[in-house]
Formats: structure tokens, sequence, C-alpha cells
């Protein structure tokens, strides 16, 4: 989501208005941007692991390359095996983050972000970038198109049920960013009076311990079933989203949906005027409080008129 200002910004800049993606395929990037009319198409870079990662990796690339006789390749991240490959590929134009890594050796076209950048968060990367190579940026917000299947299929699934509408991100990549499940549920139970139906969104693996925190909470659905781009149509059919670090969070930002997200470690900017932050404090998510969570998501409803915006 970080991604697509920027990839939008050097999509202007080509002839077709295109750009060919490549993403791993844990980020599902092909879902998520089937609607995205800058991504011509995605094609994945798999993830390998042993002492020959690299060079596998590199020989992946390298054959992406020679089948897509790409005019230019923009390497949005420091890691040197996509350039490398670029390099070998013959593709004429290289372009990426550098920060002083060995990427640059094999980059043609600079200037590279200095060493100093790489604390940096990876939104102030990409501005930086945007800034030294002229793309023209006009919002940070994602404003992710959304696959009118997939909102159709959703409002169908669920059009019995009352709104308002609060999703829930429970999902996270790690325990560090994940709200314990029962706080979401005390957190939906005192919510109840604002919202009609209160949507758990996770993955499959999290959908039994999302069934046994909601017990027999009332207007409580598990939605971890639905597909990647019909969860995301899910959290901008509601009225509100509360949830962890979490790719769902920046889906629910990217969609408009006003959310308030649960920080553990590495906490996620405050890039997108949809989105708030809880700080647990020290990387420590825990300890943020339901009532904490619950006062966050009353006063945005209160301030903000969040309402039922499914038909």
């Amino acid at each position: 989501m970080w991604h697509l200002p920027t990839i939008r910004a050097i999509a202007a800049t080509t002839p077709e208005g295109q750009v060919v993606l490549v993403a791993r395929p844990a980020s599902r990037a092909a879902e998520v941007l089937a609607a995205e009319p800058t991504v011509a198409r995605v094609l994945h870079a798999p993830n390998h692991k042993g002492r020959l990662k690299g060079v596998r990796e590199v020989i992946d690339f390298y054959r992406l390359c020679r089948a897509q006789k790409p005019r230019a390749v923009w390497i949005l991240e420091k890691i040197d095996r996509p350039a490398i490959a670029a390099f070998l590929a013959g593709v004429p134009e290289r372009r990426g983050f550098g920060l002083g890594h060995g990427q640059e050796t094999f980059l043609t076209t600079g200037p590279y972000l200095p060493k100093s950048m790489r604390p940096a968060h990876r939104i102030d990367k990409l501005e930086a970038f945007e800034k030294a190579h002229g793309l023209t940026v006009v919002s940070r917000e994602p404003a992710l198109k959304l696959d009118p299947k997939a909102v159709a299929a959703v409002k169908a699934k669920y059009a019995d049920k009352p709104g308002p509408w609060l999703s829930l991100g429970i999902g996270a990549s790690e325990p560090a960013r994940t709200w314990p499940a029962e706080r979401f549920a005390q957190a939906a139970e005192r919510l109840s009076d604002l919202f009609g139906t209160v949507f758990w969104i996770g993955g499959p693996h999290e959908a039994q311990g999302a069934r046994d925190a909601i017990g027999s909470l009332p207007n409580n659905v598990v939605a971890c079933d639905l597909t990647l781009d019909q969860s995301a149509a899910l959290i901008s059919l509601s009225a509100g989203f509360l949830g962890n670090d979490s790719g769902a969070l920046n889906v629910a930002a990217a969609v408009g949906a006003p959310c308030v997200g649960l920080m553990g470690t590495a906490p996620v900017p405050a890039y997108s005027r949809w989105l708030s932050r809880l700080d647990g404090g020290e990387g420590r998510i825990a300890d943020i409080t339901v009532d904490q969570a619950v006062e966050a998501v009353r006063a945005r409803f209160a301030s903000e008129g969040w309402g039922d915006t499914h038909p």
C-alpha cells in the first residue's frame, strides 16, 4: 500500500502509463492490485531458503528480465539481487535506492539515497527517492482501487447484517504486533451500541481463535474465509476499522476507511488522514487497554460522524 503512490508516479513516466510489478507471492499483490489501472500485470519473485538463496533469486529475476525485456527496472528496495540480474540481462536503465549498499554497483541512473537514510522508515525512503528522481506524487494516500465484483460479492454475502459495520483486523505477522483476541471481544461488546455488526477479519488460521473469543456475543461475524480482495471490500463498506499493525490496517487506510491502529513493534507512521494510532509504548502492544481502544473508536465515531456506508 505504501508503494502505490510511487508505482503510479513511475507509470506516469512511461508511454503506456503502466508498469509490470514484480513482488513476493506472500504479498498477494495480484489480488490486491487487480483493479489498479497503472499495473499491467503482477509477476512473482519467490523467496528461497538455504545456502544458494541469493543465487537462485538472481537467476529467477534474470529469467523474468529476459522474458519481459523491460526498458527499465526500478527497485524500490536496497537488495542487490534484482540489480545484479537486471545487469546480467542487459536491461538498459536500472534505478534503485542504493543506500550505500552493493546494489549501487549495478545501477545505471542515480541519484542514490545516502547511507544515512538506512534507519529511516520505508515511507521516508520512498519520498526521498521520488524527489531525487523527479517523480510527481500528488498524494501519499494509496487510494486503492477495488474490484467491483468483490464489492458486489461482499454486499450480497452480508446483505442481512445490520449496520453500521465495524471491522476488526485481528491478524498480524508476529506476536509482538498481535492484540489479544479476548480484548477485541471486550471492545466489540462495549461498542455494540454504535455498531450493528462487528466483523472479525484475519487469515483462515485465525478463525477458530476468533470464534472462541466471540463466544455468545451477538452480531459478531467471523470473516476469515474471504479472499484478500473481498476482505478489502468488506473493510471499505464498514463505517470504521480497529486492528493490529498489519496488512489489513494498511488496506483500511488505502480504501479510505476510518481506522484506529493498535501499534506494537516498528509502528506504522500516520501517513494517511484515515489512520490514527494507539501506541503501547516500547513496542508492547499488550499495554494498550480495552478502555483506550474503545475510547479511540468512540471519539472518532462522534467527531467524524461515522455511519452506515453499505446499502
